[in-house]
């Protein structure tokens, strides 16, 4: 095969990646696109610049691996490295073809690198296959230090705060450190839509538009700006 694979390190500690690098390196067939030591981080950057392949470790601070996994909506090819075997038959639901043992040597990664040749299909084909309803519901969020995970069912709408985004459920709120122009860009644009500078909102939320207002299901009134009202008109006409 002379296809050469977008490949990423996602891994919390640097050992890790030298070693990585090291084997990359040594095959014209992998093209390193990036290495990440924070999973939130490197989530972002793969919702605009998808790869063929994750070098993905398991056990890291915040998130672990198999949770990344589990929050992107169409996973590349996955070879998991870690020190820990007690994850090899959880982490298969997922595109994993194999799982590396640290510390491993050329030959291991060679044989590794051999299974993903024979499994490759690029992501566009997988994506066309999946069903619908394995599509991701959820988003995934900082709070307080943690990582939250969200259903789109059970968000109503959000709101700039500075800084953060005010994240309002039909429960309780959660104060998140990301701008709104970063969440709206992780949010399925079927189920939610920019109103105003400051203010989402779930599509499914929405009651009446009266003005330049709009009222949600629970009562919650929001502003919606001019230049964002036409395009809501349409987009709940389809």
């Amino acid at each position: 095969m002379n296809k050469t694979l977008k490949c990423m390190i996602i891994d919390d500690e640097e050992g890790a990646h030298l070693v990585l690098r090291h084997y990359i390196q040594k095959l014209k067939q992998l093209d390193l696109q990036k290495s990440f030591y924070n999973p939130i981080e490197a989530m972002e950057y793969m919702y605009e610049n998808p790869v063929d392949l994750l070098f993905l470790d398991i056990n890291m601070p915040g998130i672990t691996g198999l949770e990344m996994l589990k929050a992107l909506q169409n996973p590349p090819l996955v070879i998991l490295t870690t020190a820990y075997k007690e994850y090899a038959l959880e982490s298969y639901e997922y595109r994993v073809v194999d799982y590396l043992v640290k510390p491993f040597d050329l030959a291991r990664f060679m044989a590794a690198i051999d299974n993903v040749f024979s499994r490759y299909k690029p992501i566009s084909e997988t994506t066309d296959a999946m069903p619908k309803e394995q599509e991701t519901s959820y988003i995934l969020l900082r709070v307080d230090g943690d990582t939250l995970k969200l259903h789109y069912n059970d968000i109503t709408h959000l709101q700039s705060w500075g800084n953060y985004v005010k994240v309002f459920t039909k429960e309780k709120q959660y104060l998140s450190p990301i701008t709104t122009t970063e969440i709206e860009k992780k949010l399925d644009r079927n189920h939610f839509m920019r109103i105003h500078k400051s203010h989402i909102v779930a599509l499914n939320q929405i009651k009446k538009i009266s003005g330049g207002q709009v009222e949600l299901e629970r009562g919650v009134i929001l502003p919606i700006g001019s230049t964002y009202k036409r395009e809501l008109l349409d987009k709940l006409e389809e």
